[in-house]
């Protein structure tokens, strides 16, 4: 059995004022639609049906909107009177739990990747703990020199590294880890690295959707996203452009998920990326770039995680 939970006592300092009356996982990222039930939802699909959140400031705020109960899932709220840090928070947490496996998460993070290739991956695999982790994109834009010169300039390009992404699966196998002497409140600095120096500490990459909402350029970034955005148990659709004569959504369906589409006179279909099945009256092979008319309700089937676009006029 897998239980979700929710790092949430931060402070939220950077997005002050916005946080001055909310804790930052409430903060919205469209209307009436928060970060946490952003982090519900991907829960919710992977089939979780206990949820622990780890609060702090503002904890009681979290409690009013989710209750003991929301969208079939039991909420458990462990709520700090200080902050004690994330060792303690993890401890705490791990000290309710039986033999369950955990997958934790940092309560400010919103990623597209396909959740079920990452528990089935961390489940099966030889470590006791499974880090996401997401390529670094470079605060700053690049400059390549010859000497003296100048020869090229990229703008905030993806660099060669990975950084810790705040999602993790937890075997209960490491429960004791977390438990040992250490010098110092977080586990990035503690827990982690002991495990590490074990060789139980796996990466998970994917290439996909990662936003860290620590500031008002990273809120920003997410309500940009969110615009037009519905998430879906396969993915999300997503509204582009519209006008009386056109309109056009975006569909990302992951590979091991369906999309039904509704058929439409005129209704075009453009694959931008991934691979699979396009069925419907017959079946179709798509890949990058294939365009088909469609007339009838279709599903798309992908090999491989796969965006589309359906224009209708």
């Amino acid at each position: 059995m897998i239980v979700g939970a929710i790092l949430a006592g931060g402070y939220g300092k950077r997005l002050k004022p916005i946080t001055d009356e909310i804790p930052k996982v409430l903060v919205e990222i469209k209307q009436n639609f928060t970060i946490m039930d952003r982090q519900i939802l991907d829960f919710k699909y992977m089939g979780i049906k206990d949820i622990y959140i780890l609060s702090g400031h503002l904890g009681d705020k979290i409690e009013e909107r989710y209750g003991e109960r929301h969208m079939g899932m039991d909420f458990h709220y462990l709520r700090e009177s200080k902050p004690m840090g994330t060792l303690y928070s993890i401890r705490n947490l791990l000290e309710q739990l039986d033999d369950q496996d955990v997958i934790l998460r940092n309560g400010d993070t919103i990623t597209d990747i396909n959740f079920k290739h990452f528990k089935d991956f961390s489940a099966n695999s030889e470590f006791g703990m499974v880090m996401l982790v997401t390529r670094m994109k470079s605060p700053y834009g690049i400059v390549e020199t010859n000497g003296d010169m100048v020869v090229s300039f990229t703008e905030k390009p993806v660099l060669d590294h990975y950084i810790n992404s705040g999602l993790y699966y937890i075997k209960n196998s490491m429960k004791e880890t977390f438990f040992e002497e250490y010098n110092g409140k977080d586990v990035e600095i503690t827990a982690f690295p002991e495990i590490s120096k074990k060789r139980l500490l796996g990466a998970y990459k994917e290439d996909a959707l990662w936003i860290g909402v620590d500031s008002e350029k990273e809120l920003e970034q997410a309500r940009k996203e969110y615009v037009g955005r519905e998430d879906t148990e396969y993915g999300y659709k997503k509204d582009i452009y519209g006008n009386e004569k056109i309109h056009i959504k975006e569909y990302l369906v992951k590979d091991g998920y369906e999309a039904f589409l509704d058929g439409g006179c005129g209704h075009i279909i453009r694959f931008l990326s991934g691979n699979g099945l396009l069925e419907g009256t017959k079946r179709d092979a798509y890949s990058p770039g294939s365009v088909f008319k469609i007339e009838s309700d279709m599903t798309v089937r992908p090999n491989m995680t796969t965006r589309l676009e359906v224009i209708s006029d």
